[in-house]
C-alpha cells in the first residue's frame, strides 16, 4: 500500500514539474550592455568576386537578425542595370530577384550603403558591397575625388557622380551614367570595379534619384576633359553650380480690376513693354526679381491690350513675348482695393554714415508721377539747410527708386534729413508720409580695416569679395592689386577672389553644354576676427 502511494506521489510530482516548465516563458534578461556591434556578413550568393555568374538572384546572410531599410534609395548597382528587382527580407538577410539577366562579360558592384541594420539597436552594417562578374575577369580600376560647392567653399553630401561612356552626342539630361556613386559627408566619392575605356564625368544633385540631370532644378559639376581610363584616377575636384541655361518663360498671369500681373520662371533685371503704337499706354513696374505689375491707368476693363514684353535675365539674355492684357470688370468694392504704398529709405534712421558717400536712396512700392524736390531738407552739422536740386538726384527706370547725392558740402558730425508729407505722389495718388532721419558721421575708431595684395603675373581680371559669417557679400572691389575694405564692424569675416575670365564683374556658373567650367574661386584660408580700430593686413592672393 505504501509502495503504491509512493509511486502515485512520484507520478503526480513529475506531472506538476512538467506543467510548471511548460508554462514558463523564456525572456531576454534585462539590463546588460547595449548592443553596439554592427551586423557582419557571413555568406553571399554569388560569392564576392565570383566570375562567370549567370543567375538573376542575389542573397546576403548576416550573423544576426536584420532589417532592410529603404533599399531602393540606398542600394547602388553599377553599371546601371536594365529592368527592376524585387526585394525579399529574410530573418538574417535579404534576397534580390532581378527580372532581366545581367549583361555578359561585365563586372557588377552592389553597394548597400545604409540599407542593412540589426533589428535590436539598428546598428548599420557598414561597407556591405558585393562584386561579381558575368565574364571571366573582375574589372578593378578606381576613379575617386571630391565634390565642392565653390560658393560656400564646402563639400557636398549625397551628390551623384557618374561615369558616362564617351560619345559625341552625350547628354546627361537624357542618358544615365554607366557607373555611378554618391558622395559622403566629406564630399568624397569612389567608383570601383571600372572597366578601362573613354568616359566623361558629371556630378548632379539628382534630387529625384532618376539618374538624369534636371537643368532647372539641380546642381551640376563636371570634369572638363574626356577620361581615357587605363589606370586608377584619383584626387579629382568637381565644383558644383546651378548651370541652368534654359530659356525664361511666363510662369503665370493674374488680373484684377486695377492690375495685371506677370510672373516669370527666372529672375529678371529689367523690363520694357512696347504698346504697339497705342495712343494710350499703361504704367508698369517690376515689383521683384520675377514679377511685373501693369496698372489699369486708363480704367478700361473691356478692351484687350496687346503688348510686346521684353525682359532681360541675369545672363543678359532677352526674352520677348506677346501678351494680351485684360483687366477684370470693376465691382462695387474694387475701387478701394489697391496695393499698399510704402517707402524704404537707406541708410536707416540713426545709422551712421561714411564721409566718402553721404547719400540717400528711397525705394517706392509704386511709380512716382509727381514730386517736389525743393521740399526735401538736408542739414549738415547745423540747422542750416543744404538745397537739393535736380542735378543732385537720380531716378531709376520707372521712377520707383530715387538716389540723392550731395557732394559739395561735407558734414563733420551729423546729417539730418526731413521729407515732409506730400513730397512724392504715386500714379495712384498715394502720398508719402513724413520722413525724418538722423545720421552721425562714422568715427573710424569704431571700425576696422581688412586689406591685402594680389599677385597677378598673367594679368587676369579678378574680383575680391568680403564675406561675413553668414557667407553674405559685404563689400567687393574689381581688379585692385592693393585692396582695402574699410569701416567694418567688429566680427568674423572671410575674403575670396574670383578669377573673372570673361570680365563681366560677376561669378559665372559655367555651362556643361559648351564645356565651360565655373569660374575659379580662391578662398583666403584665414578666418578673420576683426576688432574695433584694428587694421588686419596680409590677406593676400596669388593668381597662377
Amino acid at each position: 500500500m505504501k509502495v503504491k502511494n509512493l509511486v502515485l506521489i512520484s507520478f503526480l510530482s513529475f506531472i506538476l514539474i512538467e506543467i510548471l516548465f511548460s508554462c514558463a516563458q523564456i525572456v531576454a534578461p534585462t539590463g546588460g550592455k547595449k548592443d553596439t556591434l554592427a551586423p557582419v556578413i557571413v555568406k553571399t550568393f554569388p560569392n564576392n568576386q565570383a566570375t562567370n555568374f549567370s543567375g538573376k538572384l542575389i542573397q546576403l546572410e548576416f550573423n544576426e537578425y536584420v532589417t532592410v531599410d529603404n533599399i531602393q534609395q540606398q542600394l547602388l548597382i553599377t553599371p546601371n542595370i536594365e529592368g527592376a528587382y524585387q526585394t525579399k527580407p529574410l530573418p538574417k538577410g535579404v534576397r534580390l530577384t532581378f527580372d532581366k539577366p545581367f549583361k555578359p562579360n561585365t563586372t557588377y558592384s552592389l553597394n548597400f550603403r545604409n540599407a542593412i541594420k540589426d533589428i535590436t539597436e539598428r546598428n548599420i552594417a557598414k561597407n556591405i558591397r558585393l562584386v561579381f562578374s558575368t565574364g571571366k575577369i573582375i574589372d578593378s580600376l578606381i576613379v575617386s575625388g571630391k565634390v565642392f560647392n565653390p560658393q560656400i567653399n564646402k563639400p557636398i553630401l549625397d551628390m551623384t557622380v557618374g561615369l558616362y561612356t564617351y560619345s559625341d552626342t552625350l547628354n546627361p539630361k537624357k542618358e544615365k551614367p554607366y557607373y555611378f556613386t554618391k558622395t559622403d559627408s566629406s564630399g568624397i566619392f569612389k567608383i570601383e570595379n571600372v572597366a578601362s575605356g573613354k568616359y566623361r564625368i558629371y556630378a548632379i544633385a539628382d534630387a529625384n534619384n532618376n539618374l538624369l540631370y534636371e537643368e532647372a532644378k539641380e546642381l551640376m559639376g563636371f570634369v572638363k576633359d574626356t577620361i581615357d581610363l587605363k589606370s586608377n584616377l584619383s584626387n579629382l575636384e568637381i565644383n558644383m553650380a546651378k548651370m541652368d541655361k534654359s530659356p525664361n518663360k511666363v510662369a503665370k498671369t493674374r488680373n484684377t480690376a486695377n492690375y495685371y500681373y506677370i510672373e516669370y520662371s527666372k529672375g529678371i533685371k529689367n523690363v520694357k513693354i512696347d504698346f504697339l503704337g497705342r495712343k494710350d499706354t499703361l504704367a508698369y513696374q517690376q515689383i521683384d526679381s520675377k514679377n511685373l505689375r501693369i496698372y489699369n491707368t486708363i480704367n478700361n476693363s473691356t478692351d484687350t491690350v496687346k503688348v510686346k514684353v521684353s525682359v532681360t535675365d541675369s545672363l543678359d539674355r532677352v526674352f520677348t513675348h506677346d501678351q494680351k492684357i485684360k483687366f477684370r470688370v470693376k465691382g462695387k468694392k474694387d475701387e478701394s482695393v489697391k496695393e499698399e504704398f510704402s517707402t524704404k529709405i537707406t541708410p536707416t534712421n540713426n545709422e551712421d554714415i561714411d564721409l566718402k558717400d553721404v547719400g540717400y536712396t528711397i525705394n517706392f512700392s509704386k511709380p512716382i508721377i509727381q514730386y517736389d524736390i525743393s521740399k526735401i531738407e538736408i542739414m549738415n552739422d547745423t540747422l542750416i539747410r543744404i538745397p537739393i536740386t535736380e542735378k543732385d538726384i537720380t531716378w531709376s527706370q520707372g521712377k520707383t527708386k530715387l538716389h540723392i547725392q550731395k557732394n559739395d558740402k561735407k558734414p563733420k558730425e551729423f546729417v539730418r534729413v526731413r521729407i515732409p508729407k506730400g513730397t512724392f505722389i504715386s500714379l495712384e495718388n498715394d502720398t508719402t508720409s513724413n520722413i525724418e532721419s538722423f545720421h552721425p558721421i562714422r568715427d573710424p575708431e569704431n571700425y576696422g580695416i581688412i586689406e591685402g595684395e594680389v599677385k597677378n603675373p598673367n594679368k587676369k581680371h579678378f574680383i575680391i569679395q568680403l564675406l561675413n559669417e553668414r557667407n553674405e557679400v559685404v563689400q567687393k572691389v574689381d581688379n585692385v592689386l592693393k585692396y582695402e575694405f574699410a569701416f567694418l564692424k567688429a566680427g568674423i569675416y572671410y575674403v575670396r577672389l574670383i578669377v573673372d575670365e570673361n570680365q563681366n564683374s560677376r561669378w559665372d556658373e559655367g555651362d556643361w553644354q559648351t564645356n565651360t567650367l565655373p569660374e575659379r574661386i580662391i578662398y583666403n584660408p584665414n578666418k578673420i576676427k576683426l576688432k574695433q580700430n584694428f587694421v588686419l593686413s596680409g590677406n593676400d592672393f596669388t593668381i597662377d
